[in-house]
């Protein structure tokens, strides 16, 4: 979601108030302590208290704690084409992390659109190709995906979220070896990414490694127990053990 590199290019943005950086962080640490709070009490500050983006993009962060992710990604949405001070970086940010919420809600025809905005801000942006290519994936444009992800993960080689999607696209395409590669890299650097070992695990079992594909569905399970990707990996789990391939 990129909420720390956004929070730094908002905290630049309004660099301008003593208090509006301070302001940020107290809004984002009431996230964490009281969700319910920091959606009231920023939304507030972004309606009254004229604390512009970085007020909205707080709210827009409670919203998503509280469930209310389409909600949140309209007031980012929002937010990049009403604040008139932001760099367009920032804009490209805020329609990204909007798109991402809106793929996983599954509009992903709304999703496709705001990526292509973030794009016109920002051409080659990493995060919108990345948003771009789930888009594709969703639509099963593989090969449009697999572009997108090879000139993404050119800037940023290390993003695991871009690794597990060029994983997905490869294992979709036909090939395995080099969807192992990119699962078994995003595992690394972010062990704790329940639907990265869900690929892991896919693409294990695609390739006969029983063994392994098992331990990565479990890994999956245990870091998120009772969520949508938990469910996808017992299911994974269960058709491997059958002998239903994927």
């Amino acid at each position: 979601m990129r909420a720390l590199s956004l929070a730094t290019l908002i905290g630049i943005a309004f660099a301008g108030p003593a208090n509006a950086v301070d302001d940020y962080d107290l809004c984002i640490a009431m996230i964490v302590e009281d969700p319910a709070r920091a959606e009231r009490e920023a939304g507030e500050w972004a309606r009254y208290g004229g604390g512009g983006a970085a007020a909205r993009h707080c709210y827009a962060l409670a919203l998503i704690e509280i469930g209310a992710s389409v909600r949140a990604a309209d007031e980012l949405i929002a937010t990049a084409s009403e604040e008139a001070d932001l760099p367009n970086q920032a804009r490209a940010d805020l329609l990204v992390q909007a798109g991402e919420l809106l793929v996983t809600t599954d509009y992903t025809a709304t999703a496709a659109v705001v990526a292509g905005q973030a794009l016109q801000l920002v051409p080659g942006d990493p995060g919108a190709l990345g948003l771009r290519a789930a888009v594709r994936l969703a639509n099963a444009k593989y090969r449009g995906a697999l572009q997108d992800l090879n000139e993404a993960l050119a800037k940023h080689k290390e993003d695991p979220r871009l690794l597990l999607r060029r994983a997905s696209a490869q294992r979709l395409t036909g090939n395995a070896i080099a969807a192992r590669d990119d699962a078994s890299f995003a595992t690394e650097l972010a062990p704790e990414l329940p639907d990265a070992w869900l690929e892991r695990g896919r693409i294990e079992a695609k390739l006969g490694d029983k063994s392994g594909a098992r331990a990565s569905f479990l890994k999956a399970i245990e870091l998120e127990r009772d969520g949508k990707i938990a469910r996808a990996a017992q299911l994974a789990l269960q058709r491997m053990e059958a002998g239903v391939e994927d």
